[in-house]
């Protein structure tokens, strides 16, 4: 697994360097261990949009007793390419068909997340996955990459499945993944509940292969000053971009949120990407994916996070 750098910092005058929430992306078929790194209804809860199903689609020759541990786990669709453009895609616990302990979890359209699913660990040790697949089969062939955990008992991930790099050669039904813990009883997570604000965590990831060149500034809609995540300054702020997921504290309420351009760095007027609607009450945390198929159609889907 590789884990990249968030984009450097950008002063409004000048440049300095900072740190960012990261959330890790692994990218290729195979394996991989990841951590911390629209409108609300962008989640499909209810509408029948994507099916969520922990019974469906299980085998019955499990070769492993599942362990005690239990966790909370959505998964996030936004895997787009020139081959498979913006369509559903199939997640296993497990690796898939043949498993003998997998089972299906979910069909996800392109844009969209499923609700929360309770998991088990697959054993004593804690050790669990999931694979996600584009349409074909839940086989090797059609695998877009599978991600692992191991579950102390307790945890709440968002795990989001996105593009591949195009010019790194690998198959067309490969991709890249995320995982943004919101709950770990192991260690305080880094997207956490600030008392008194609302909390948006941002993430433009799904965009880096797509908007190469991309990168914003959180704004609200009306208000003619940029929000500043950790660290940032009235003179430097943290782009969104890459693999960062910027922490936004934002009074209570309920805000019009928008993704601004970096250059010229003033979030005002129309944003660049959305704006979306967000209510963010006082203790709440709420994540915001900027995701699109190419640079004319970028959006933000809005997810909030249960506590």
């Amino acid at each position: 697994m590789s884990i990249r750098h968030p984009r450097p910092r950008v002063a409004l005058v000048g440049l300095a360097l900072a740190s960012a929430l990261v959330f890790a992306a692994c990218g290729g078929g195979g394996s991989s261990k990841a951590s911390d790194g629209t409108t609300p209804g962008t989640s499909p809860a209810g509408n029948g949009a994507t099916t969520s199903a922990p019974d469906a689609g299980g085998n019955s020759n499990c070769y492993t007793t599942p362990g005690t541990q239990t966790a909370k786990v959505r998964f996030v669709n936004l895997f787009t390419n020139a081959t498979y453009p913006q369509g559903d895609i199939d997640v296993w616990q497990g690796y898939g068909a043949s498993d003998g302990c997998g089972k299906k979890l979910a069909t996800i359209k392109y844009g969209e997340a499923t609700d929360y699913i309770d998991v088990t660990a697959a054993d004593k040790d804690g050790n669990w996955s999931a694979t996600g697949f584009v349409p074909g089969g839940a086989d090797e062939d059609h695998e877009i990459i599978n991600q692992t955990e191991t579950w102390k008992g307790g945890e709440q991930v968002t795990i989001v499945f996105m593009t591949n790099d195009p010019s790194n050669g690998q198959p067309e039904h490969t991709g890249s993944v995320s995982a943004v813990f919101e709950k770990d009883p192991a260690q305080e997570p880094s997207f956490a509940p600030v008392p008194g604000k609302g909390v948006i965590g941002v993430s433009a990831n799904a965009l880096q292969y797509v908007d190469k060149e991309g990168a914003w500034i959180g704004g609200i809609a009306g208000q003619t000053a940029c929000l500043l995540g950790p660290g940032d300054t009235e003179n430097t702020r943290t782009n969104v971009g890459g693999t960062s997921l910027i922490s936004y504290p934002v009074p209570p309420g309920s805000v019009d949120f928008g993704l601004f351009n970096s250059i010229p760095g003033k979030c005002t007027g129309t944003p660049a990407i959305g704006p979306a609607t967000i209510d963010a009450a006082a203790g709440s945390r709420t994540l915001v994916f900027a995701y699109g198929p190419d640079k004319q159609n970028e959006k933000l889907l809005v997810l909030p996070v249960t506590d």
